[in-house]
This record gives structure tokens, sequence and C-alpha cells, in this order.
């Protein structure tokens, strides 16, 4: 007979049980911080808002880059646009700055790129506002996509000489205090130089912001914890990192809380990375960079120059598995302004993807935009001959290269019970170079082998090569995900690779692409016929019972039979 009343010892356990699902919900509730491991396994699709997409979703309206006037592009029209970003295999998009800049047209044009920062408390209405990009963040993560925005923390501008900078007019630092003494950076070698003078010209003056100071570090702080929140970031792109002096960054880097991505414009490996130690997360890959461009992008450079660099890179950094690798972007000439050689930009891409770091690409270089510097590289994607453009082949190519990566990648995650990685966290090593190819292998348990060349297009075959120490098994099938071609691993994984046409190769297990419906589909579903569904691969989309919600239930169990016996 249960008693009318709760008994002491029922209320005991009530309590417990009341305590422990308290608890249990704090450890369940999801944070927007992504972990370096989660931003390793992601591609970034770079876009200058103005540039990528209007609202009104056109593909006419004019935009003339060398004027340097805002042509529309909103967050409203990069959400119109996730589908053709997403059908690329991209899974975080980095964005332009996105706070209040200056509203003058000076004698460089308008503020559309974002980085003459006026006002950052406000959000940037020629983009759309603050509710608009609460609605894009909102978007991607649903999607499963992350979210980067470019932040400038070292200067602010003024549209005019500056010496004569109205410091009234910067928000919230309208102190002239707050800002080290106007001088024009003179030495960019020089530490000092590059950090105390500041950056821009008398067109348009960048005050340089003192940020030794305590107000202007709490002030920053607070920015972008707010920021974070407000907007469900997950990751930071950081203009002019190496201006700032580093004692700086390792606080903003707390109060931020999320995946930090800093632009230190340098060749070498040793000074670019140091600003990835004690201060941010990682940097862009500057120094492979140089020789993306002076290798893939001229055929009268060897080969082995681009494998050099890479050891180098990869020696002298911290962690050269979470860099941000690019072939172009806003700050420098785009690739295709280089070299207008169809498989040189496959090659360049390829190495994008499959080299090691997190793998970005410039909006518009899928559709093969030449622009050459600023501004000539901030062209209206809208504007393409063909719009939006899914069938081309450099967008077709990005597109396989983003599922052969994450096939790998993907099928490690769901059999480790960690959910780390050894594909994205093992960095890619060199098998074969002559003068004429790379070919690199990255990956542990299973492997990706990549040829590039840069011969490119209409010169003689670059091979046959035997490729060994490829992590291949002996007797498995292995696809070639660019052409759609296969053959059969030979002795210790061996295999013989020749390219044609000076196009880039990436092979890869077959077995591991049975669930790719996207690329080589007969070949996967020959594949798939073969080993049927004990060979298929778990989609990383299903998430695994954590061992949080698996206590919790436990305890709800637990709890309820206490109570029943309590009673």
């Amino acid at each position: 007979m249960f008693a009318s009343s709760t008994s002491p010892s029922t209320a005991l356990v009530s309590a417990y049980c009341l305590t422990f699902a308290f608890l249990s919900s704090l450890l369940l509730t999801p944070t927007n911080a992504a972990t370096e491991d989660e931003w390793r396994s992601r591609s970034i699709y770079q876009i200058i808002t103005d540039r990528f997409a209007r609202p009104d979703n056109s593909t006419s309206y004019a935009c003339n880059v060398t004027a340097e006037l805002y042509c529309g592009g909103t967050f409203g029209g990069i959400m119109n646009q996730l589908d053709y970003i997403q059908g690329m295999g991209f899974t975080a998009i980095w964005i332009s700055p996105v706070v209040q800049n200056i509203n003058q047209t000076t004698a460089y044009g308008q503020g559309y790129h974002g980085f003459w920062t006026q006002d950052i408390t406000k959000i940037n209405e020629h983009f759309g506002g603050a509710d608009e990009l609460k609605a894009l963040s909102t978007e991607l993560h649903r999607r499963d996509m992350y979210l980067m925005i470019d932040v400038v923390v070292n200067d602010m501008a003024y549209a005019g000489k500056g010496a004569d900078t109205d410091y009234s007019t910067l928000v919230p630092f309208n102190k002239e205090e707050y800002f080290h003494p106007f001088c024009l950076i003179t030495n960019y070698g020089n530490q000092t130089d590059a950090q105390d003078c500041w950056l821009g010209d008398d067109t348009v003056a960048l005050p340089d912001l003192k940020t030794e100071l305590p107000f202007v570090q709490d002030t920053w702080n607070t920015w972008i914890t707010e920021m974070v929140a407000n907007y469900s970031l997950d990751g930071l792109r950081i203009d002019a990192a190496k201006h700032v002096d580093k004692p700086f960054w390792p606080g903003f880097q707390k109060a931020a809380g999320v995946f930090t991505l800093g632009e230190v414009f340098d060749a070498d490996a040793t000074s670019a990375c140091s600003w990835a130690v004690n201060a941010l997360n990682s940097v862009l890959n500057y120094p492979n960079w140089y020789y993306i461009v002076s290798i893939l992008g001229n055929s009268s450079n060897a080969m082995g120059g681009l494998e050099y660099e890479f050891g180098i890179v990869a020696q002298d950094c911290y962690d050269s598995t979470l860099l941000g690798t690019f072939s172009e972007n806003h700050d420098v000439a785009r690739f295709a302004s280089v070299s207008d050689d169809l498989s040189r930009q496959k090659n360049a891409l390829a190495f994008n993807f499959m080299s090691d770091g997190i793998p970005t690409v410039y909006y518009g270089a899928e559709q093969r935009f030449n622009g050459g510097n600023d501004p000539n590289n901030r062209e209206a994607l809208w504007l393409n001959a063909k719009g939006y453009d899914t069938t081309s082949p450099l967008y077709l190519e990005v597109k396989a290269l983003n599922a052969a990566r994450s096939a790998v990648g993907n099928y490690m995650k769901t059999t480790n019970y960690s959910g780390w990685s050894p594909y994205w966290a093992y960095k890619a090593q060199s098998i074969y170079v002559t003068d004429d190819v790379v070919v690199f292998r990255k990956g542990y348990v299973n492997s990706i082998v990549t040829a590039l060349t840069n011969v490119g297009v209409g010169a003689a075959n670059v091979g046959p090569y035997n490729v060994s120490d490829t992590n291949f098994s002996e007797g498995i099938e292995i696809i070639e995900v660019l052409n759609c071609t296969k053959q059969t691993a030979g002795y210790g994984g061996s295999f013989n690779i020749t390219l044609i046409n000076g196009e880039p190769q990436v092979w890869i297990p077959g077995a591991l692409l049975v669930n790719t419906t996207d690329i080589c589909t007969d070949l996967v579903k020959k594949v798939t016929d073969r080993i049927g569904n004990s060979g298929s691969v778990t989609s990383s989309s299903t998430p695994r019972p954590s061992l949080h919600l698996a206590s919790l239930l436990l305890s709800v169990i637990m709890c309820t039979t206490i109570a029943l016996i309590s009673s």
C-alpha cells in the first residue's frame, strides 16, 4: 500500500534526481565553440559580402570593381546562395568584417570591403544589419555549417590625413589617448615600427589602437564576447594580426572562446607560425602560398621547390594541420591572373585541399575569376557569364576534392569512439618527387594519395611513375576522384601514376566512397554492389549518444527504481 504523502527518503531521492538532472542538462547544453579538431575537418569558402550575392538575386546589376563602391551584396544574398556553396561541399564560410564603416566616398572609394571600421557597436546596414546577420548564422547552423567573420582589431579608419584625425568619430575609442601617435609604417620588418605606427596613408588614415592599454583590451574583450554570443559565431579571421602586440591576443582569444585564424603576411614559416603559439589558434598559410603561386603557376620552376617549402612549414610550424591553406584571397592577386592555364588552376586547388591544413577557397576561384591585385580581385560573382554555375570545371573539382577529403576523414571519425580523426590531424608526407611531379599521401589508417604537376594543358604526359609507400593495402581497388578512373593497388600498396594534360590526380580507396553519391557514381556503385552494406561508411551527420546522455538515462532509471522502493 502506497503512502499518501512523500516520505523523507523519497524526498531525498527526489532532490538528488532533480540536482543530477540539472547538472546533466548543463553538460548536455550545446555550445557554439567548435574545437580545433572540429575546424580541421571543415573547409572554408571566403566571401566579400558586398560582392557575392544581392538580396534580389540579380545576375545583371552593374558593379565596377575599379570604382570601389558598394554593389549591394548582403547577408541575405549569401543566405539565398547557400545551396551553391554547400553544393561544392563547403562546411564553413568566412565573411568580410561586419561592423559599421566610414560612410564617406574617398579617393579609394567606399568601405564595401568592411575594413574601414568607424563604429564597432553597430552592424553595417549596407550588408543587411544585425537581424539579417543573425538569420544567416541560424541558417548556416541548420545546415551544419560554421560561420567565421573577419575582425579588425589593430586599427579604426578616418577619411582624411592621419595628423588631422577626428578621434571623436571613432566609437567607442573616441579619444586620441587610445591610439599610438601618428606615424606611417616605413619598415614592416621592424616589429616596433609595424606595431606602433599606422597602416593606411593620408587618403584614408587607419589610426593604430594602443592595444597595450587596459581600457582598449577590456573593451575589445567585452565586445568579442558579446559578438560571439549574439551571432553564434564559430570562428574569427583576425586581420593584420602581427601588427598588434602579441601579449594582447591570449586575453582576446579567451574572451572570444572560438577558433581564431590570424592574417600574418610573412613568407617565413617560423615567423608566421609564431603567432599561433601563445597568441591565436592558427594563422593563414602564407609561407606555402608564395610557393603555390611561383611553382604551380609557372612550369619553368621545378616541383621540388613546392615539396621543400611544404616540408619547411610542417617542420617549423607548431601544427601545420590547422593552418588556413589557400591559393588566393582578397589581399593578393587571383591565381588565374598568374596563370590562365586550367590545369595549373586545378593543381593549385588540389594542393589546397589535399595538403595539410584547413582548405580555404576565395569566392570566384571556382569560376576562374582572374582579377589581379586589389581592387581587381574583388569582382561581383553575380556577373559571372553563367551566373552561379554549378557545372564549371573548377566547381566540379572542388566538389570532388571536398567529397574525397570528407570520405576519408569521416570514416576515421565514425570508427574512432574518441571522435578524433587521424586523417585531418596527420601530416602529409612526400612519397615521390621529380622536376615535373610531386606525389604525397595524407592519412594514417586510410590515406589519400595526391599527384601534382605544373606542366599545364597540352603538355606531354608526366610519367608513368611507380609509386610506393602509399599506405594502401595490396589488392584493394583505388579510385581517382577527379577523372573517375580506377586500378588495383599492387605489392605493398604500390601503383602507377601517369598525369595526362597536366591535370592533378587524387587517389582514394574505393570502399571509402560507398556513401558518396556525387562523384564517380558509376565506379562507386560497382564498389558498393561488390562489398554490400557491410562495407558502408556511417555518415558523420548521425551523432553517437554521448557519455553524458548515457549517464543521464541511467540516472533516470536508477532514480525511478529507488523512488519506487522508498515509497
